[in-house]
């Protein structure tokens, strides 16, 4: 019995690791070559004396979902060259104060009680989102940053060649949220 309780564990975990889709086109698998790659951009920095992090966390690439808060956010995506509309979640850990609300929520009110307990933080959790478009070329890795300026708190959203680290001609702007 704990063997198969064991097994179902494993199976589950690896399930919900694999959710976050790293394939960003439609059509069938590519070469490597002739694709481009974006990734998850990160950044150290220090706010009020205390060292904190933000990413630009991946959402949608022009139509496709790629990650969300439930199914998590995968570290990098393979694109068709072309011009493309990346769809980020600006992630400010020093704004994140319910960050231990899903972990609570889990221990205390199993599988159900945390995916509440997530929602609920995610819910209001101060978050933006940010379309950024550029050009890709095949062959090519892509950095997507979403950098804040410790002293004005003001946000610059762009993109990067990985190679190098230059940046790459982009523009970017704050999305609508949908009224419901």
């Amino acid at each position: 019995m704990k063997k198969l309780l064991y097994l179902i564990c494993i199976a589950c975990t690896l399930a919900l690791y694999s959710c976050g889709s790293t394939k960003a086109y439609v059509g069938a698998r590519q070469e490597k070559a002739s694709l481009a790659t974006i990734n998850q951009g990160n950044n150290k920095l220090t706010i009020k004396n205390r060292k904190t992090k933000e990413s630009a966390l991946l959402i949608q690439v022009d139509s496709i979902s790629v990650g969300n808060y439930f199914k998590g956010y995968p570290k990098h995506c393979d694109i068709l060259p072309g011009t493309h509309t990346v769809e980020i979640r600006h992630f400010q850990q020093w704004n994140d104060n319910q960050a231990g609300a899903a972990a609570v929520g889990g221990v205390l009110g199993g599988a159900i009680g945390g995916v509440i307990a997530g929602s609920i933080a995610e819910s209001n959790s101060p978050h933006k989102h940010y379309l950024i478009t550029f050009d890709a070329v095949a062959g090519e890795t892509y950095n997507i940053m979403a950098v804040t300026d410790p002293k004005t708190m003001d946000v610059d959203i762009y993109v990067t060649n990985a190679a190098n680290e230059q940046r790459i001609k982009s523009s970017y702007k704050l999305k609508e949220e949908e009224k419901q």
